[in-house]
Parts: structure tokens; C-alpha cells; sequence
């Protein structure tokens, strides 16, 4: 019986990818969950830790999922070439992160620093494109996104679309200085965020304007799959919370008024105030956070937070199976925004006690391998 149980898990903690044997070794991960506190709410042991009950609420499991997935992982430090060490308070630290995320363009990490300059690093080997720099910065710039696939930053009021020169956007936009979530063909999705005091999901309606918007405290993910939206949010307040809205329809959704973007109503935040039900929750859960998902080789992943953890998983009903340890090491965020750029997914991530909400940390993934690419210093 015992011969059979290790190799069961010798199973359990091996990956076959792309026809070659990779190890996928979670030993220090259950080591964690078995060294950690037991859980005050559903009264788990540290001796009842194993491999298929890592953890347990009333309302999830997580286990080693049987079909691990193995990455190469890297951990790189890049030091934003305009940092400086010439500010008063220690608060002002910010100025050396990037004044909005980061995007991917062109096989680019394409980032925007205070000095109005840009700065390029090839996916490949993350090494500086200043050729593309040059051509880039014939203009200072205060915040940049991807548009409908292009390149565009906001420059004196005016936002610029690049190709291959600079030239006036000719389409709406509803942006001026936060990230976006999602566009498609008819959408550009976008949210704020209140804390406590709830959060709001935005769609922005390409041809007439009009903006639409639900409760979602706070998005962090945005995808489409069978023609409905998928609005992934999770809040780090109390013991931390997650849920999953899919809309089928975000013109069913409360219409809401340029005027009324990220306002309260009555104390709370917009969100609240849309009555339609125009959606359907899929998840939603407590103690626990997911910072992020996107699809890998038709398998949806999520990068979940629990009990001062942070690993790689699926879901599958109440089973939360973890596929990765990521790079064995917790990191925690406040406002992730997730991406895809075709094979890419970019995961920017801040942390308010470094540079409050600017971005400190990327996470890249590509074919087979993740990378976490840190500004200045080595965040864990």
C-alpha cells in the first residue's frame, strides 16, 4: 500500500509536456500548507494536509491537480533607466515605476516612464530595443494602451495611434489615465475601483458611445468565450473575496452618464447601482483571491492568492487544482490587469506599499515559459 501511494503522487508531481518529461516538483508548496496555521474557519489540521486536500472551506478544495503544467521560469530585475534617487519622501518613490502598464506590441514590452520617454525590451531576450525607442520618443507622452491592436499614448490632450509615425486617433475613446481591460469589435472595457466601497465594471460601446456598467469590486480580468463577457474581480479586503460575472448582453446593463464615471451614489460605488441583473455569477468566494486568468493551451489558468501563497490553477466546480507553483514564492497585488497578445500574456501587477498604484512587477507568458520581470529591485 505504501509503495502504491508514492507512486501515486510520483504521478501526480510529473508533467509530460510537448512529448518531453519535465518535473513539476510542488514539495515546497505543501510544505507550506502543512506548515501554516490551521484554518480558524473551517478548523483544518496541518496533519490532515495531502496531496488531494492541500486546503478546505465550505465553499472550495484545493488540491495538486493530475495534470500538472510545466514552465521554464525566470525572475528578472530591470532597472528603469530614468530612476533616480532625487526625491524628498519616501512616498515619492512612485516616480520611478512606470506611469501606466506596460503592453505588449510588435514582440515588445513596451513601457512609459514620468519622464514622458518610452522604453522597449524584445520578448525574446528582454534585451533594450533602442532603435524602437528613438522612433517612439519624438514625443513626450502621459499614458499609453493598445487600440484596436495599435500602439497609442496621450500626448498635450491629444492621444496618437502609431504606424510607423505618430498620427491623431480618429476613433472614440473613453480613457484618459487608467488601464484598459478588454476590447473587441464592439466593446472597450474598463473599471474602477473603491475598496470597501465597491467597484464598477465599464463597457464602453464603440459606435455610439454609450457606456454601460455593473457591480465588479475590482475587475482584474476580462475575456469572451461563447459570445459572453467574463469579468474575473477580487478585493484584499478583510480575509479577501472572488467572483466570476459572466453578461451576455452588456446592453442590458445599467446605462450610466460620462458624468457618473467612477462617482459614488448614496456612499458606494456605481456599480451598486445597477439594478438589471443583467448577469450571472459563476464563482464567488471567500478567503481567497485570484489576481489573474487567461486561457493556455485551451486550459483556462488562474493565478490564485491563499494563505499567504500564490500559485498557478484550474477550476473545475469546487476544486481548485493547482497546475504550477509559479516561482515557489508569494507575491501579493492590489490592482492586477490581465492581457493577451496572441501566443503572449501579460499580467502587470502594483503593490501600494512600494510605488501606491503604479506598476512594479510584470508577469510574461509565453510558449512554455513564464517570466516575472521586476522594475529596480527584486520583489517577492
Amino acid at each position: 500500500m505504501i509503495q502504491h501511494f508514492y507512486i501515486l503522487t510520483f504521478i501526480l508531481l510529473t508533467a509530460t509536456v510537448f512529448g518531453q518529461d519535465k518535473n513539476v516538483t510542488f514539495d515546497k508548496l505543501i510544505s507550506n500548507f502543512k506548515n501554516s496555521w490551521s484554518d480558524p474557519f473551517s478548523g483544518r489540521k496541518n496533519d490532515s494536509v495531502t496531496i488531494s486536500s492541500l486546503y478546505r472551506t465550505d465553499q472550495f478544495n484545493v488540491s495538486i491537480s493530475e495534470k500538472p503544467l510545466a514552465f521554464d521560469t525566470n525572475h528578472l530585475v530591470i532597472k528603469n533607466p530614468y530612476y533616480t534617487d532625487d526625491f524628498d519622501d519616501y512616498d515619492d518613490n512612485y516616480i520611478n515605476y512606470p506611469v501606466s502598464y506596460s503592453v505588449i506590441y510588435d514582440n515588445r514590452l513596451v513601457s512609459l516612464f514620468r519622464t514622458g520617454k518610452f522604453v522597449c525590451h524584445k520578448l525574446e531576450n528582454m534585451e533594450r530595443d533602442f532603435a524602437f525607442e528613438k522612433k517612439l520618443n519624438s514625443k513626450k507622452f502621459k499614458y499609453h494602451w493598445i487600440i484596436d491592436d495599435k500602439l497609442a499614448a496621450v500626448s498635450g490632450g491629444t492621444i496618437y495611434v502609431w504606424n510607423d509615425k505618430w498620427t491623431t486617433l480618429k476613433t472614440k475613446f473613453p480613457l484618459e489615465g487608467q488601464p484598459k481591460l478588454f476590447e473587441d469589435n464592439e466593446f472597450i472595457v474598463f473599471g474602477d475601483c473603491h475598496g470597501e466601497w465597491g467597484g464598477t465594471i465599464y463597457f464602453f460601446e464603440k459606435v455610439s458611445g454609450k457606456i454601460y456598467f455593473t457591480e465588479s469590486n475590482c475587475a482584474n480580468s476580462v475575456s469572451k468565450k461563447d459570445n459572453k463577457y467574463l469579468v474575473l474581480a477580487q478585493l484584499g479586503h478583510g480575509t479577501g473575496s472572488t467572483e466570476i460575472k459572466s453578461i451576455d448582453n452588456p446592453r442590458k446593463l445599467t446605462m450610466a452618464k460620462k458624468s457618473e464615471i467612477r462617482k459614488f451614489k448614496e456612499g458606494e460605488a456605481l456599480g451598486y447601482a445597477d439594478k438589471s441583473e443583467a448577469y450571472q455569477k459563476l464563482l464567488d468566494l471567500y478567503s481567497i483571491q485570484i489576481f489573474s486568468t487567461f486561457n493556455y493551451q485551451g486550459r483556462q489558468l488562474y493565478i490564485v492568492r491563499l494563505n499567504e501563497m500564490t500559485f498557478l490553477s484550474e477550476i473545475k466546480e469546487t476544486e481548485i487544482q493547482i497546475v504550477n507553483p509559479l516561482f515557489e514564492k508569494a507575491f501579493y497585488t492590489h490592482r492586477p490587469v490581465t492581457t493577451t497578445y496572441g501566443i503572449y500574456t501579460l499580467v502587470n501587477l502594483d503593490f501600494y506599499g512600494i510605488a501606491l498604484d503604479k506598476e512594479i512587477s510584470v508577469i510574461i507568458v509565453g510558449q512554455n515559459k513564464i517570466t516575472k520581470l521586476d522594475w529596480n529591485e527584486r520583489a517577492e
